[in-house]
């Protein structure tokens, strides 16, 4: 029996090794065994990877994206104690700071909120810090941010003492005046941290009590404080907001230990004296020992943290267009604070802009949203699905989507908007290619470059990289496995006002870590673009390449040639005049499954077949070869009829090849492979198949 099978779909990607029966699916005949070095492309078929163009030798180890303007994109590389701005116009460094990030475990954990000419950086077990330029992009500053009133902790002390306020208006200056300690009595129940008088000393309660006196030997109820413990106030309070009477005080001296001086941030209803613990002080959320924000993101024109080691689950917001302003009240405009919580870990690990702000955690994903206007009365955080994020792999946005990690490292995926189920949904990208991240140990960083392929770029453990072809509204979602000939270790792609997203990549050759840039016109990796007068042109840093090739294109077409290098000389074997791009080779292959010749799998598996003639339909495309199962590598057979013999013009059209041997269906294969700097893409691939049925 003979039968014709066509394949222009590469839609589905490379398929897990367990899906090699699977014909039933759709995926199958949309997908490949193997795609290495390769991009399916949206329109069909699939092409080699773009190559990269050297830019420069770096000490930094992550990249990350600042977009003032899509037009005036800048790159942070971030290194040990070492921030440079680079900008991919010039192709240069305009600024080096100093930063707090002294090691690698500080720099992966970096996390930013960016808007416009300002950055906010969080780390954990340093302060906040911003990244400032001017809208000329010639001042740029790098320091610690400062908060006019800084987020709150959501537990604040309610001393035993009773407190009165000199003035009640907005913007006063006021004295806060605290009576002294009562007088430890039998008959009152005192609860941790009260503290009392007895005998002409001051005690603090470390757990509730009653009729325990202060002084007995060997108390557990009570302890003997002196100094500032003993004090109502302390230089610890500068800064802490007392609330007080319906309104709210910020510390800005001490006069005594009973005495502290503020501006009123918010009226009293009256200056009359609270009475013990109906009034208490917040201190700050971030500090040395409380721990500093891990998480950071911007939600209509309001800053937002989360986060610390004391309150992990806890959100902040800014007032609105007010960055460093956290004070919370009943006002529309002001501060809010929430807390997350899941019946799983509930860490905040991540804030994403999504409509609201999706927040994600150990445990479970959320979304902090409004109806209506956001404000203190209408903000609310509902749990949307409860997979986990990694905690060491920020998401990304693409579209109205929101890519991350699920924790375990091996699982990519999406959360959208479902109408059927009324909420998010968070569907696994992996589903059907899990091998591809489980087998080189887990994503470690992933971005999107949106054009001009629509590709998710995730950095694997082990230095190689994986490439999501996603297209939502095409049903684009096609996984392919790519080595740059090093270990990458950070990529980062960025936006530009015209043309192509830019997607840069820091990559360890040698023993140096590179900064690269993908570019469409690279036939190989970590290019240098030199130009020859002759044989012979000196290239600095060769010593990157451990494979190096030559290629070159002219009017007559592309062409290759090997090198010779000796020391920082590179000798090419063709004597030219022009410019010759000189980087790593590296092989592209695209290994199918067996072709679905049945509706029913079953019957047809164990059947042998043999190709007759396969038809490789190419696109500007030069080189390549064929392999038939376990036969020999054949090369693609085309001739451009238009062309002298001297000429080496990208060929479209189809190559014919005559195969032959008899194979069971489940173990045949057809590899196409590619090894030279030629462009190569494949449209199309067609078969004329016989079945001999047992």
């Amino acid at each position: 029996m003979k039968q014709c099978t066509l394949k222009n779909n590469f839609s589905a990607g490379e398929l897990s090794p367990l899906l090699s029966t699977r014909t039933d699916i759709q995926q199958y005949s949309n997908g490949a065994k193997e795609l290495f070095n390769v991009v399916p492309l949206i329109e069909g078929g699939f092409k080699k990877r773009p190559g990269t163009k050297f830019r420069m030798i770096t000490q930094a180890i992550r990249l990350i994206p600042f977009i003032p303007k899509s037009k005036n994109p800048f790159l942070i590389l971030l290194g040990i104690g070492k921030m440079w701005i680079y900008n991919p116009r010039t192709q240069s460094v305009v600024v080096e700071f100093d930063t707090p990030y002294d090691t690698e475990l500080k720099i992966r954990e970096v996390q930013v909120a960016h808007t416009r000419y300002r950055m906010f950086f969080v780390q954990g077990d340093t302060p906040v810090y911003r990244l400032v330029t001017s809208k000329v992009f010639d001042s740029w500053q790098f320091s610690q941010f400062i908060f006019n009133i800084a987020p709150l902790d959501d537990e604040g002390r309610y001393p035993n003492v009773a407190l009165t306020p000199s003035g009640i208006d907005v913007g006063a200056t006021v004295t806060l005046s605290a009576a002294s300690y009562p007088t430890w009595e039998a008959e009152t129940t005192y609860i941790t941290d009260d503290r009392v008088i007895y005998a002409s000393k001051t005690y603090k309660a470390l757990t509730e009590s009653k009729g325990e006196q202060p002084d007995a030997v060997g108390s557990t109820f009570w302890e003997e404080v002196t100094g500032s413990a003993a004090d109502i106030f302390s230089e610890n309070d500068i800064d802490s907001i007392v609330t007080i009477n319906g309104g709210q005080v910020q510390i800005e001296s001490i006069d005594s230990a009973s005495v502290a001086r503020g501006i009123v941030m918010v009226k009293l209803t009256s200056a009359i004296q609270a009475i013990a613990k109906s009034w208490h002080i917040s201190a700050g959320a971030f500090s040395d020992e409380k721990g500093y924000p891990r998480a950071v993101s911007f939600f209509k024109q309001r800053l937002v943290f989360a986060n610390t080691d004391t309150s992990p689950n806890l959100i902040w917001f800014s007032a609105i267009a007010d960055d460093g302003n956290f004070l919370t009240t009943s006002d529309d405009s002001d501060a809010v604070s929430m807390a997350s919580s899941s019946a799983q870990s509930d860490n905040i690990l991540f804030l994403v802009q999504r409509g609201g702000v999706a927040v994600l955690t150990g445990g479970a994903e959320f979304i902090v949203s409004s109806t209506g206007a956001f404000t203190p009365s209408t903000a609310q955080i509902e749990e949307q699905t409860a997979y986990g994020c990694h905690p060491d792999v920020r998401p990304c946005r693409v579209g109205d989507e929101v890519l991350f990690i699920q924790r375990g490292g091996n699982r990519l995926r999406a959360m959208t908007y479902d109408f059927t189920a009324d909420g998010l949904i968070s569907s696994d990208l992996t589903a059907i290619a899990p091998h591809i991240a489980k087998d080189q140990g887990g994503f470690t960083e992933i971005t999107y470059q949106q054009t001009p392929d629509s590709i998710v770029w995730c950095v694997l453990n082990n230095g190689t990289v994986a490439a999501l072809t996603y297209n939502k509204a095409q049903s684009m979602a096609a996984w392919s496995h790519h080595d740059f000939g090093g270990n990458v270790i950070s990529v980062c792609s960025i936006p530009t006002n015209l043309g192509d997203d830019q997607c840069f990549m820091l990559v360890e050759r040698n023993g140096f870590i590179v900064l690269e840039e993908h570019d469409e016109d690279a036939l190989s990796d970590c290019e240098f673009d030199v130009v020859y007068s002759g044989k012979t042109a000196v290239v600095e840093n060769i010593a990157l390449l451990s494979n190096p090739i030559a290629n070159f294109r002219n009017e007559d077409g592309y062409f290759y040639t090997e090198v010779t290098v000796d020391g920082s000389n590179v000798v090419i074997n063709n004597n030219l005049d022009q410019q010759v791009q000189i980087g790593n080779a590296f092989e592209c292959r695209a290994e199918l499954f067996p072709p679905n010749l049945a509706q029913a799998p079953a019957n047809v598996l164990h059947d042998k077949l043999q190709i007759n003639s396969v038809y490789i339909f190419l696109y500007k495309s030069l080189g390549g070869f064929v392999t038939n199962c376990d036969q020999p590598a054949e090369a693609l057979q085309y001739k451009n009829f238009n062309q002298s013999a001297f000429q080496n013009i990208p060929f479209t059209g189809y190559a014919e090849m005559t195969l032959k041997g008899w194979e069971e269906v489940y173990n045949f294969t057809i590899k196409i492979s590619h090894d030279k700097p030629l462009p190569f893409y494949v449209q199309a691939i067609s078969s004329r198949i016989s079945i001999n049925e047992k």
